[in-house]
């Protein structure tokens, strides 16, 4: 089955990850990225910033550099939000008029700073007058130094409802407040989720609770058009948790959730 992972990471300089990467085995490499995009069959991946704290737009010059190597390769630049001023609003619509970004994401919980803020809002504006999705990380964080209650899911609700013609994709669908996650999918139609980091490493044994809420979002949205499936690569052996999500998910749903919703969501073409 070919398959979009709507959420990797690819910067092989980045120390924590790489770290973790070596910890759990993943081969965190460009060709290590390679041999697993093909043994997966994965035709698009969506390369997400890994640096929580480049400036806006983060990482963006290393990830359309890595498209032009492999066209399977998506870029998702990221907005910090201490660097939010006219400039940097004015850079990334360059970007989006030479459609060399597919998505920019936001990172609460690693920086203290809720999605409403108001420094976000022109981005906010700009990405929905392009098309572009925007990707908000929610749920727990990577690693004990940042604050979570920035990055629950409900604070959401306000720009979906303020910014009506944008986009939002849910990271994580808001794990562990998948209850919560689930209801802004479920009101607002602007509002996705992806599956990723539910678990990570190099899971044998997946916790129950996976499949559980999983399939709780799937029946309480009754919107599998509205989930991508996504993995976190290098956080989760890519292999392993396509398992994972295959098995959580019903068969019926699986051509839309692992490859037709992503297509569609980040107009991808393919």
């Amino acid at each position: 089955m070919d398959i979009i992972d709507a959420h990797i990471h690819t910067s092989f300089h980045h120390k924590e990850t790489m770290a973790f990467a070596k910890e759990h085995c993943i081969d965190f490499s460009w060709s290590g990225l390679q041999t697993s995009l093909q043994k997966y069959t994965i035709k698009a991946a969506l390369a997400i910033t890994t640096d929580t704290q480049a400036f806006t737009p983060g990482e963006s010059k290393m990830l359309i550099a890595q498209q032009k190597l492999d066209q399977r390769i998506f870029p998702v630049c990221a907005i910090h939000p201490e660097h939010t001023s006219e400039k940097d609003l004015h850079v990334l619509e360059q970007l989006f008029k030479d459609k060399s970004v597919y998505g920019i994401k936001i990172f609460p919980g690693y920086h203290p700073v809720y999605p409403s803020d108001k420094c976000y809002h022109p981005f906010y504006k700009l990405a929905g007058s392009y098309g572009i999705p925007v990707i908000i990380h929610t749920g727990d964080t990577f690693g004990s130094d940042h604050f979570v209650k920035y990055s629950h899911p409900l604070d959401i609700d306000e720009i979906a409802v303020t910014f009506r013609k944008t986009i939002f994709v849910l990271a994580h669908l808001g794990n562990p407040w998948v209850r919560d996650a689930a209801e802004l999918v479920y009101k607002n139609e602007n509002v996705y989720a992806d599956l990723s980091a539910f678990c990570i490493g190099h899971p044998q044994k997946p916790p129950r609770y996976i499949a559980k809420d999983i399939l709780f979002a799937l029946d309480y949205t009754n919107a599998p058009e509205k989930l991508v499936y996504g993995s976190d690569w290098p956080l989760v052996d890519m292999g392993a948790y396509i398992t994972i999500i295959k098995n959580a998910v019903p068969k019926k749903h699986h051509r839309a959730i692992f490859f037709e919703n992503a297509n569609r969501i980040f107009t991808l073409g393919l």
